[in-house]
């Protein structure tokens, strides 16, 4: 991995006009409050670097308590911005985000508590010494997933390299990125999305960097999981980016 490897901030810098941060929620009234404000936190302390913020957050029709937590969190927090639509899963709750950001940078991150909010603190310097996209490689998956979870999630994390020749290694983690990445025309649109836009920005010649990051266990709430048919749309979306963009 190239770029800073510590937390300090290098001196010259890419300019970060504005940050969003962009979450989807369903069904996490167990964690969404304490995230939202934990992402606050850490966005007021990097002010400096970052003077403008906000925190766009999907509720993908969530049948708990999730709407009511953040109508409440949005009355206190100014920029954290709310947006309520029917379940459309997970890619297009993101779609959704990502459309509706304002940032000319934008920091992706789950709602459910397991990714901690100072995971933006370590992936800055990257973007500021000059990477496009900056992913969080979650290094303890075998011992917060299953081993079902682990397998399915490894191969679709190598199958990029030994098809696309580009190391996304764990795509559908945490990123930090110019917006220009997250407007990308995908054929996915399934949990492969994500890699499809790595691959995308691979293709593009844009600097990507693999970083490690925090990555806690579930203490609410209910993952998703592996489902066969999240698995059996990520293999004909596959397919098609193999057909559309051609082997290695």
């Amino acid at each position: 991995m190239d770029g800073e490897r510590s937390g300090t901030l290098p001196r010259q810098s890419a300019s970060i006009r504005m940050l969003t941060v962009a979450m989807a929620a369903y069904n996490e009234e167990a964690a969404i409050e304490r995230v939202v404000l934990e992402h606050v936190d850490v966005l007021n302390r990097i002010g400096v670097v970052v003077p403008e913020w906000e925190i766009v957050c999907v509720d993908d029709g969530s049948k708990d308590r999730t709407p009511q937590i953040l109508c409440g969190l949005q009355a206190r927090t100014p920029r954290l911005r709310v947006i309520r639509q029917e379940n459309t899963g997970i890619f297009g709750a993101f779609t959704r985000a990502y459309q509706e950001a304002r940032g000319s940078h934008i920091f992706v991150t789950g709602s459910d508590g397991q990714w901690p909010a100072e995971n933006l603190e370590v992936m800055l310097p990257f973007l500021l010494s000059g990477a496009a996209v900056v992913v969080g490689v979650r290094t303890n998956r075998r011992e917060v997933y299953s081993p079902t979870r682990r397998v399915v999630s490894a191969l679709f994390n190598r199958l990029p390299l030994l098809l696309f020749g580009v190391r996304v290694e764990d795509a559908g983690s945490t990123k930090l990125g110019i917006r220009e990445v997250f407007e990308y025309d995908l054929i996915s649109s399934s949990p492969f999305f994500e890699a499809e836009r790595l691959i995308l920005a691979y293709r593009h010649g844009l600097r990507v960097e693999l970083v490690p990051i925090r990555f806690l266990a579930r203490s609410g709430g209910r993952a998703a999981g592996v489902s066969l048919k999240n698995v059996s749309s990520s293999v004909r979306d596959l397919a098609r980016c193999l057909m559309a963009y051609g082997f290695r």
